[in-house]
């Protein structure tokens, strides 16, 4: 189950680069499947969550474009005196990468505990 996990992961992580915005919240979900990526799948696991990291930064301009108008429209609001409407947009970014490294941290977790559980066995 792991190892299926790892791949469907890492497939939605690629579909999620190309779809235009529902793919950066894709990288969510990415992040919730590689969890439990541990064992057989931990190598598919960190791959995803490494594209999901690039898909951020590079290809979701949008979001950082946001960021960037919403830092411009809360300057322009404290120079006319008002209250700023809130700044949402621009940590969201920060936040869809915070999720990555802690999906990283849960799978490096899941993975040790995954190795401790199995059984060695010698062969002849």
């Amino acid at each position: 189950m792991q190892k299926g996990l790892g791949i469907a992961a890492l497939v939605v992580a690629i579909i999620a680069m190309f779809v235009p915005f529902l793919g950066t919240w894709l990288t969510v979900l990415v992040a919730a499947m590689a969890i439990f990526a541990a064992g057989p799948g931990f190598g598919l696991g960190i791959a995803s969550l490494a594209i999901n990291v690039v898909h951020i930064f590079l290809f979701s301009p949008l979001l950082w474009a946001t960021s960037g108008l919403e830092s411009v429209a809360s300057g322009i609001a404290a120079s006319q005196g008002q209250p700023d409407a809130g700044s949402t947009f621009r940590i969201l970014p920060w936040i869809l990468v915070l999720i990555q490294v802690g999906a990283f941290v849960l799978l490096i977790r899941a993975n040790k505990k995954f190795g401790s559980t199995q059984s060695i066995t010698k062969e002849s």
